[in-house]
């Protein structure tokens, strides 16, 4: 039986405290079955060290990221000491509101602190999740709306949605690589990070089609990644004038095999697919503002077709598959009715109403 046990290093754990949280989250574990041990001592800390070794590496990599900066940032700093039964429901949600930050970071802060709750009650380190309910394991009853932290993850405002005028007087501004990155987010839908997992491979030029099959993240030295849902790794429709351009592309471009990334880092010599958070603000963002667009980013253009659209008369569920989203609820958060179309649709009610309601008063 192995007595020691290393649980990182200086550069790891740079603190006395967040070394002894790590052996602390090792001894949980080790002592998970003991008959004597002491749950009532487990910290926010701990947990969260605990958390980090056991539930956290089976996160997909940028989900691990996002977890770390909430809880390091916001969660550790308030309620690091805290044994866990002191963390009350009312406290949280009064922090919570105090900070300051955006409705939706808010939302995601208590949604990593239920997390955390939700494995410590599976590891019987406390016996109820005071961030989802409230309520103790076991007690029965119902939750209704005044259980748990209330935050409200409403938008503070509706994402940026273009006209198709509009983006082809942005495309106007682009060079032809960016003109075609903009044209293959805008036509297909599809996220930044399946933009930059695309290969040549993935493109049937002959059957008119394109199979998206991974999502690359740039962070800790780049990865590949499954794409986000089942729904996500499905054909798509590739029109006639963007087959034209790819095959454009396909000849300037000095990767051209089948395993090559379609838009490729020359920088890195193709190694790694280009880095598309540069390219958006070094030059789609100033050219969209050079006529009079501000907040421009990749998912505005997947916001864009989902209400384009809806405009033109499509079915919801066609949109669902277009955008491959895994659920309608999803696709409704993609669609908003233009000022045109809701003066239309004004107009044609208005028009109802008048001739029911007049017409009757008049006879």
């Amino acid at each position: 039986m192995h007595r020691k046990a290393q649980v990182g290093d200086v550069k790891k754990y740079p603190t006395e405290s967040a070394a002894h949280s790590a052996a602390d989250a090792l001894r949980l574990t080790i002592n998970n079955r003991c008959e004597h041990r002491n749950p009532r001592r487990t910290t926010i800390n701990t947990l969260w060290e605990h958390y980090s070794q056991e539930e956290l590496p089976l996160k997909a990599l940028s989900t691990q990221d996002a977890y770390i900066i909430y809880a390091k940032n916001w969660i550790v700093p308030r309620w690091g000491n805290l044994p866990l039964e002191q963390v009350k429901t009312v406290e949280v949600e009064r922090w919570l509101r105090a900070t300051g930050v955006a409705d939706g970071t808010k939302a995601k802060i208590k949604c990593v602190m239920s997390a955390l709750f939700s494995h410590a009650v599976q590891w019987e380190f406390c016996g109820h999740n005071p961030i989802s309910s409230g309520i103790p394991v076991g007690t029965g009853g119902k939750r209704g709306p005044s259980t748990g932290v209330r935050i409200s993850a409403k938008r503070q405002r509706s994402p940026l949605v273009l006209s198709p005028e509009q983006v082809k007087l942005g495309l106007g501004e682009l060079e032809f690589r960016d003109q075609l990155l903009v044209f293959l987010e805008g036509a297909l839908g599809i996220r930044q990070g399946e933009l930059g997992a695309l290969r040549w491979l993935s493109c049937d030029f002959d059957n008119m089609s394109i199979s998206v099959q991974h999502s690359y993240y740039w962070r800790r030295g780049g990865n590949l990644k499954s794409t986000k849902t089942e729904a996500s790794a499905k054909l798509l429709p590739m029109h006639p004038s963007l087959k034209h351009s790819l095959q454009e592309w396909r000849s300037q471009s000095l990767y051209n095999k089948p395993e090559d990334f379609v838009f490729p880092s020359e920088r890195l010599q193709g190694s790694k697919p280009l880095d598309l958070a540069s390219v958006l603000k070094k030059k789609i963002q100033p050219a969209f503002r050079r006529i009079g667009i501000t907040g421009v980013g990749w998912h505005t253009f997947r916001h864009s077709v989902g209400s384009m659209l809806a405009e033109m008369g499509e079915h919801q569920l066609t949109i669902r598959d277009y955008l491959r989203h895994s659920n309608l609820h999803v696709t409704n958060k993609y669609l908003q009715a233009t000022s045109k179309t809701k003066h239309l649709a004004q107009d044609k009610w208005s028009t109802l109403f008048c001739r029911r309601v007049f017409c009757r008063r008049q006879t």
